[in-house]
């Protein structure tokens, strides 16, 4: 008999990795042989690793039904095995593998719809900061506003989408028959924020999108109103730009930093 850490190590092998040897090490019963029992053991290991998949991508098994779902769980667990005791990160790299697996590779909209399940996750387990308030931007002196940057703040997350998964997830959100999977016509820019703690997400028109990927990068208040003007016209530019600044701030999608203590 081996000692108790091989013993541990070679039965951990066993349920996470497949290998055999531990059953070396193993007896038969008056029930039961030892690969049965052992199979006990392997086969539990999966279904509870489908049970935190289950949690996580809740619409995701609705819009599929039980038996299609378990299929997605069982090839994602096959092809990545759990690195992490943490359960909550378990199932991160989902949406990315049903993107490029070539079994789901044809059905993008399920990607999608896994990767906004994880967004809202994401964004709901964010770490909690100061946000950015109206009463911040106060203390900025007018000749300052143009070299002003922002930050985001860790409860934000931004996608772009080709199907309709938003409107899948919106239907099944309010247990509705969802609309068929369908590819968009244009770009789908989404944001998601968590103002008053609850996670949620909205789309975003082209210029807000562009103007919020590149505050994001760090670029200047004076180039975020310069890159407007090509979408609104200068005249205009300044003014939506304090519009959407507004409704971030509103939103608690900005991240209160040194520049504004």
């Amino acid at each position: 008999m081996s000692d108790l850490k091989t013993l541990q190590d070679q039965f951990q092998r066993a349920v996470l990795a497949g290998d055999d040897a531990v059953l070396s090490e193993l007896v038969d019963t008056s029930k039961e042989n030892r690969r049965a029992l052992l199979d006990v053991y392997r086969n539990g290991y999966v279904l509870r690793l489908i049970e935190f998949l289950t949690n996580d991508y809740e619409k995701l098994h609705t819009y599929l039904g039980d038996d299609q779902f378990d299929t997605v769980a069982r090839s994602f667990i096959a092809a990545n095995p759990s690195t992490t005791p943490n359960a909550r990160w378990y199932g991160a790299k989902l949406p990315g593998y049903l993107r490029d697996c070539e079994q789901f590779r044809g059905t993008l909209v399920l990607s999608e719809l896994a990767g906004l399940e994880r967004a809202l996750n994401n964004v709901f387990d964010a770490q909690d900061e100061p946000a950015l308030s109206l009463a911040d931007l106060s203390s900025i002196a007018p000749e300052d506003w143009a070299k002003l940057t922002f930050k985001p703040h860790p409860a934000i997350s931004r996608l772009d989408h080709s199907t309709n998964a938003a409107d899948i997830w919106r239907a099944l959100h309010n247990d509705e028959e969802p609309p068929e999977p369908r590819e968009l016509g244009e770009t789908s820019q989404l944001i998601f924020s968590r103002p008053e703690g609850m996670a949620n997400f909205r789309p975003l028109a082209s210029a807000e999108a562009m103007m919020w990927d590149e505050a994001a990068k760090g670029v200047c208040f004076s180039v975020l109103c310069e890159m407007l003007s090509i979408f609104g016209g200068e005249d205009t530019a300044a003014a939506t730009a304090a519009g959407y600044l507004q409704g971030w701030i509103n939103a608690g999608m900005l991240l209160r930093t040194d520049a504004f203590n």
